[in-house]
């Protein structure tokens, strides 16, 4: 008799299975605490309760009912918490979580020197695929940028790779444009069959290199407007690239439609300036006269500050580019880069 009573205490322990309720249960799921007999019940629980069998570790449990186990749990939770927050603080990649502040100093020099020309550039946070395929460069010591722009010719004769492109658009992306030069001679090198690479690309953009330089129209991506997927600037090809930009939202470079007609691409519509900029998208005052305002006693701390530091990186960068001998390499850069990043740095402290 005592045999079979404890028989029938220990299968009472968990009870019948709850997925075929015919065999006694062994496990329990650590999540929602079904009771199943073998492997098959436990893998058709999980896929008609949408399972993965994963203790939640932030349930509630009420303090009486609190064990030696939930309190280990609790303490083993936290300690992690505390150790992802530390990867975080020192992981470069995401060292940056705001896009205007802290820069390093090679992209604060670009975002200072856009303004003077104004343009609002944007800058993404390093591990945006687009801030890694950014090539643009400023040439600090001449005051020249050198942009990398991806060019859209629209309605090429063969049809991109890419399949979910609605306009049928061929790319190509040049590393480093001189934004002293215009947009007709950007594009020779696309057009004219004089050179290599129009002659390499002519199956390809023959419709375009048919009509010519004079019947080609461009036009911008429009960038930190309200509906800025569907919107672009028209430019002029006897402007130069620094004088399209003018007025204009980049996010780290220009995104340029070469059409070969006056009407805008498929889908997109024409937009005249940057008065409607979207504040939630540049992280900036929508306002360009609001940049020049006077430093008075009733403006932010965080302000001034923001302020004094530009006004510190003008000084340095005149400096600088007055005593510097005019050859510019890599290495100099680099070298200019870590002085005035010392010198800002003891600014700030």
């Amino acid at each position: 008799m005592s045999e079979k009573a404890d028989t029938s205490v220990k299968s009472l322990r968990l009870g019948v299975c709850e997925v075929c309720g015919g065999k006694e249960a062994h496990y329990a799921c650590p999540k929602c605490e079904v009771k199943t007999c073998s492997v098959a019940c436990v893998q058709i629980h999980k896929r008609e309760l949408v399972c993965d069998g994963v203790r939640d570790r932030t349930k509630f449990v009420p303090l009486s009912e609190m064990t030696e186990r939930e309190l280990l749990s609790d303490y083993c939770f936290l300690e992690e918490c505390t150790r992802y927050a530390d990867d975080r603080k020192f992981d470069l990649v995401k060292r940056y979580t705001q896009q205007q502040r802290y820069l390093p100093v090679p992209q604060h020099r670009m975002r200072a020197a856009a303004q003077k020309r104004n343009i609002q550039l944007s800058l993404l946070l390093p591990h945006f695929s687009r801030h890694k395929e950014n090539t643009t460069f400023l040439d600090w010591k001449r005051n020249r940028f050198f942009w990398r722009i991806d060019w859209l010719f629209v309605n090429a004769a063969e049809e991109d790779e890419d399949q979910d492109d609605p306009i049928k658009s061929a790319r190509f992306a040049d590393a480093r444009c001189d934004e002293e030069l215009t947009l007709a001679n950007l594009l020779l090198k696309y057009l004219d069959l004089q050179q290599e690479t129009a002659r390499e690309k002519r199956k390809l953009l023959v419709r375009h290199q048919t009509v010519g330089i004079g019947g080609l129209s461009f036009w911008l991506q429009a960038e930190g407007v309200r509906r800025s997927a569907t919107r672009c600037y028209h430019l002029e090809a006897n402007r130069t690239l620094r004088e399209n930009l003018s007025g204009k939202t980049i996010v780290e470079f220009p995104t340029i439609f070469v059409t070969y007609s006056r009407q805008p691409p498929a889908g997109y519509e024409t937009i005249d300036s940057d008065k409607e900029s979207d504040d939630d998208l540049t992280g900036t005052a929508s306002d360009p006269e609001s940049e020049d305002e006077p430093i008075s006693a009733h403006t932010p701390k965080k302000a001034k500050v923001l302020h004094d530091l530009n006004e510190i990186h003008d000084v340095y960068h005149a400096l600088a580019a007055a005593y510097s001998d005019g050859n510019d390499s890599e290495a100099d850069a680099a070298d200019d880069c870590e002085i005035e990043g010392v010198f800002r740095e003891d600014i700030e402290l």
